[in-house]
């Protein structure tokens, strides 16, 4: 038995899929629900997706203040780094037993404290299929302690199931992606070298990738995109994402300056893809068009890039498409609505947090 963040013991309860909905909808106690799970987890029956994935927040903090950065814009509670424990193992356990085969870490900074990093990964990626890293790098040659001795916290991941991790860089030159991500006085960011430390450990079961957020000052053109990509295969990378700012509802969304940056430097993705669709040397592979997002995937050469365009909204249904651990400890069904959380005993805790998170804001009639 442990403790939760509201202070009531948490008890992990056995879980099991009593359904299983694929691609032709069925009904489900009044609404029409597909590719789904249906899971009985305690005393809640869930409709979790196919394609659902778990994601710790593991700490807000960052070394870093990206004028993009979407935690400044809506709702990411802080809170002490994640460390395992019960309410961390009611999460997992109710991932596994819905169907959710992957997991992500990201923050803030992950990689800000390495052997706390690796401690939680440790314990919570066996057993999933695939585990990503999101992370700007600053601590991934950072040497941690290990069950086999000590390693740096990449190799440690790597060796403990990590199958990904996505770098974030904002421009290929280094004076410009200062100029965006504005880390602290104390590092200017990934070197060459720190780069093919990661691309050097690609594997079949390790797949690392470049992140970039297009903004007006950095890339924001197709040039752009091939000038990144070119300067990333040279370090040894063969997976790129280029995403456009994150777009918040207005009342999910907090007055500052990264809101303010976000909406008006928003790089919508069509007019890039027509560009792009017009190359006789690139392969499109994927192709995706939701309310919530828009997802062009292509093939150059050895290369595979993702041109990604998402927003995030209210949860339409009560189907669960994402579960995100918060470095406050409390698990949440949706990024962006502070009081979406998976187990009812954490409403309490969501509530202070959205208290403190918002002041005297009200979040669609919450206060």
């Amino acid at each position: 038995m442990g403790i939760s963040t509201s202070g009531a013991a948490i008890r992990i309860p056995h879980g099991e899929v009593l359904r299983t909905i694929g691609e032709k909808p069925e009904k489900f106690e009044g609404e029409e629900f597909w590719n789904c799970n249906i899971v009985r987890f305690g005393a809640q029956t869930h409709v979790v997706s196919h394609r659902a994935i778990l994601t710790l927040v593991v700490v807000s903090a960052c070394n870093a203040a990206c004028k993009f950065c979407s935690n400044e814009i809506t709702f990411t509670p802080s809170g002490p780094y994640l460390t395992w424990g019960p309410a961390l193992q009611r999460v997992k356990s109710f991932a596994l037993a819905s169907g959710v085969r992957k997991v992500a870490f990201t923050g803030g900074e992950p990689t800000l404290h390495p052997q706390r990093m690796f401690d939680l990964a440790h314990a919570v990626i066996p057993d999933f299929d695939k585990a990503r890293l999101h992370t700007n790098g600053i601590g991934l040659r950072k040497e941690v302690r290990t069950p086999w001795g000590e390693a740096a916290l990449l190799d440690a991941l790597i060796r403990s199931g990590l199958s990904g991790v996505s770098v974030s860089v904002a421009h290929h030159d280094p004076e410009a992606n200062a100029e965006i991500m504005r880390f602290g006085p104390s590092w200017a960011g990934m070197t060459d070298e720190d780069h093919r430390h990661v691309t050097q450990r690609a594997s079949d079961r390790f797949a690392p990738r470049l992140s970039c957020v297009m903004t007006p000052e950095g890339v924001s053109t197709v040039a752009d995109m091939f000038a990144y990509m070119k300067w990333g295969r040279e370090l040894g990378y063969r997976r790129f994402i280029f995403r456009s700012c994150s777009e918040i509802p207005e009342p999910f969304r907090k007055p500052t300056d990264y809101s303010a940056y976000n909406a008006q430097g928003y790089i919508p993705i069509d007019p890039l893809v027509a560009e792009l669709d017009e190359l006789p040397e690139l392969e499109k592979i994927f192709v995706q068009r939701k309310s919530d997002s828009k997802v062009d995937c292509y093939r150059w050469g050895d290369i595979e890039f993702d041109v990604d365009e998402s927003s995030e909204e209210p949860n339409p249904d009560r189907k669960i498409r994402r579960i995100n651990v918060m470095p406050n400890g409390v698990a949440y069904v949706c990024w962006i609505d502070p009081m979406a959380v998976l187990f009812p005993d954490e409403r309490p805790a969501a509530a202070e947090s959205m208290k403190r998170e918002f002041g005297g804001l009200t979040i669609l009639g919450q206060s």
